[in-house]
């Protein structure tokens, strides 16, 4: 027996030598930007395997590129890029993320039970990484449909246990919703360890949504009224407000009769209570703009289908019907406030992520990232910050910074190469050569497919 056995293991031995490796990838002669710091190291050889990095190291003297290597002479090279607060139409959109350097995103709707719209979305290739909501949860007379509408405590209470149930990975609450019915639902979303995101409802201030544990507020809702001397009158104010137009006048106010200390003691209660800023001055910036044919004849707008451009017009035409030029003054003047707002926050150390809204009108899928990340610089954001919000920021959120936001030895080969330093002009984002979406190589020329693919179906 101890021959055969002997012959047994050595044949083994023969099989498993022979087993092909999975191919590796060399990126060479790269400068490698370390988001955490602000370092740029060059000449940087990033080996790629299996979909993760395996080593970062000085390319060797001397060595002129190896056979089959990318060559990154002249190039930088960044994490994959995230937009943290996007909505799907269709799942033609999803490759636009992709051709954009934008390798994970978090969707902020979706139906009740996540299970169906996972696959449907896993079945799109290429497609981000998606860090998924549960449907909305809103008030009586919710604005969108299929919202969960909670009247009470125990109708919250009961939400939260069936969305944390049905998969979601968070759960998004929306302005209706009522006063004790959120604290019941924070309460419950604590015991039951899922995190809860989105705007702060009318019914309670920013100050106790930060208090009560709300992961992130999205699109800056409640810090006007927060920052102002008239927080009371104002809040009762917003309650009763109708229309749109309306919730922007009580924001004016707010702005009007800002409290700088009183500010200042919000953004301290938001670093402490570690609760997270995206303020999407993209869509914000966009209801200001309904009037700017330049944005409204944005040449990108070509890689949008025909359906959700027609929904867009269904949402803005009553807006363009009614709305005189000086309403339009106040909503810009307004997002003037809200950047200089997100200044503050940097300054004051409180945490940001970018996101964009997509796919709200004129708020582009992938595209508008790098617009945001601009708006984030125009508010007062260093380059390096504003790339921050957008890879090592949202891979802290998510509590993945062993596994993202970062080019590092074991993290995931998500990656953007870049033809210019996006520390020297945040608008650098926008010059990708290459992407990696874990471990999967897209060429310019791959890039350029993926764009005239989605403007070809955008056309039918």
């Amino acid at each position: 027996m101890k021959p055969l056995l002997l012959t047994l293991a050595f044949s083994l031995c023969v099989i498993f030598a022979q087993e092909p490796s999975s191919p590796v990838t060399l990126i060479q002669h790269v400068t490698v930007i370390n988001v955490g710091t602000g370092e740029e190291a060059k000449e940087q050889t990033v080996k790629l395997q299996e979909g993760r990095i395996v080593s970062v190291a000085s390319t060797a003297p001397g060595d002129g590129g190896s056979a089959g290597a990318v060559d990154g002479h002249g190039g930088f090279l960044i994490p994959g890029l995230w937009d943290m607060h996007v909505h799907v139409h269709d799942t033609g959109e999803l490759p636009l993320y992709i051709a954009n350097g934008v390798t994970g995103v978090r969707m902020m709707a979706r139906e009740r039970d996540t299970a169906a719209p996972r696959v449907e979305l896993s079945e799109k290739k290429p497609s981000p990484f998606i860090y998924l909501a549960s449907a909305i949860v809103d008030g009586s007379s919710p604005m969108w449909p299929g919202s969960i509408v909670v009247k009470k405590p125990a109708d919250a209470r009961r939400t939260v246990d069936e969305i944390k149930a049905g998969g979601a990975d968070f759960i998004k609450v929306y302005d209706g919703v009522p006063r004790d019915a959120y604290f019941a639902l924070a309460d419950e979303a604590k015991l039951q360890h899922i995190d809860f995101e989105g705007h702060v409802p009318e019914a309670v201030t920013a100050q106790e949504a930060s208090a009560a544990g709300q992961r992130s507020i999205e699109h800056l809702t409640g810090i006007a009224l927060a920052c102002s001397s008239k927080q009371e009158s104002l809040n009762t104010a917003i309650e009763h407000a109708r229309f749109f137009l309306d919730r922007l006048r009580v924001e004016a106010e707010g702005y009007r009769s800002f409290d700088q200390a009183k500010c200042q003691t919000l953004f301290a209660e938001f670093r402490q209570n570690d609760t997270w800023q995206v303020p999407t001055l993209t869509v914000n910036r966009m209801w200001g703009r309904l009037d700017d044919s330049k944005m409204t004849s944005d040449p990108r707008l070509t890689y949008v289908d025909h359906k959700s451009r027609e929904r867009w017009e269904e949402r803005t035409q009553p807006q363009i019907r009614r709305w005189n030029n000086s309403d339009y003054q106040m909503a810009r003047g307004i997002v003037g406030v809200d950047e200089k707002i997100v200044g503050g926050m940097y300054r004051a150390g409180v945490p940001l992520m970018a996101g964009t809204d997509a796919m709200n009108p004129y708020c582009l899928p992938g595209f508008s990232l790098h617009d945001e990340l601009t708006f984030m610089v125009d508010s007062g954001l260093s380059p390096l910050a504003a790339l921050q919000t957008a890879t090592i920021n949202p891979a802290r959120f998510l509590h993945r910074t062993s596994d993202l936001g970062s080019v590092e030895a074991g993290k995931s080969a998500d990656l953007v190469l870049l033809r210019a330093d996006p520390l020297a002009d945040i608008h650098n984002t926008t010059q990708i050569e290459a992407v990696w979406l874990h471990g999967q190589y897209f060429d310019h020329a791959a890039i350029l497919g993926l764009l005239e693919a989605a403007k070809l179906e955008a056309r039918h």
